[in-house]
């Protein structure tokens, strides 16, 4: 285990084994965030090089050694498969985290992203620092909302996000949920 690994537990749920991204991620990585995929997601252009993932998984790691960042790759117990990705970051207006995920295309609709939501969602509050944990999403990802709902966020509004993969504004839904009493 790195160091990097150490500062985020490897989680275990029923399916998935969560655990920081790793420098040889980044073919899976790439491979995993095809067109229908990297439309909702602000800050990944299409198409996604292998160099390009490295570059980013080495960024998040630096963002974790650094204390702001969390980054998970998700893997499937069954086959050892990273199919997908689970982080968030600190705002600077937000007394809390931003999270962000994505899932390849063969592993939507088997609630793999509602469990492995729960169980960072349990390590982020871990962090007293944490007060409200938020996140986006283009008005028209419905999946991606029914996602926040299960992971117990409401919708608090409307927001304009900058998209630098697209290089455009766009309109999204903002869920949050507040640190548990």
């Amino acid at each position: 285990m790195t160091a990097t690994d150490e500062l985020l537990p490897v989680l275990v749920t029923p399916r998935l084994r969560l655990r920081c991204f790793r420098p040889e991620d980044a073919p899976a990585l790439a491979a995993n965030l095809t067109p229908p995929v990297t439309r909702w997601l602000a800050t990944w252009p299409d198409p996604v090089s292998i160099d390009l993932a490295a570059q980013r998984i080495n960024e998040a790691r630096a963002g974790v050694r650094a204390g702001w960042h969390v980054c998970y790759a998700i893997e499937r117990l069954s086959d050892g498969v990273v199919i997908g990705g689970f982080g968030g970051g600190t705002v600077e207006d937000l007394d809390g985290i931003e999270i962000g995920y994505h899932l390849a295309e063969p592993a939507h609709g088997h609630g793999y992203m509602t469990e492995a939501g729960r169980a960072v969602m349990e390590v982020l509050w871990q962090r007293p620092q944490i007060r409200i944990i938020e996140a986006v999403a283009q008005n028209e990802n419905e999946p991606s909302f029914q996602v926040m709902r299960r992971l117990g966020m409401s919708a608090t509004g409307r927001k304009l996000v900058h998209s630098p993969a697209r290089d455009r504004w766009e309109w999204c839904g903002v869920y949050a949920i507040n640190r548990p009493a």
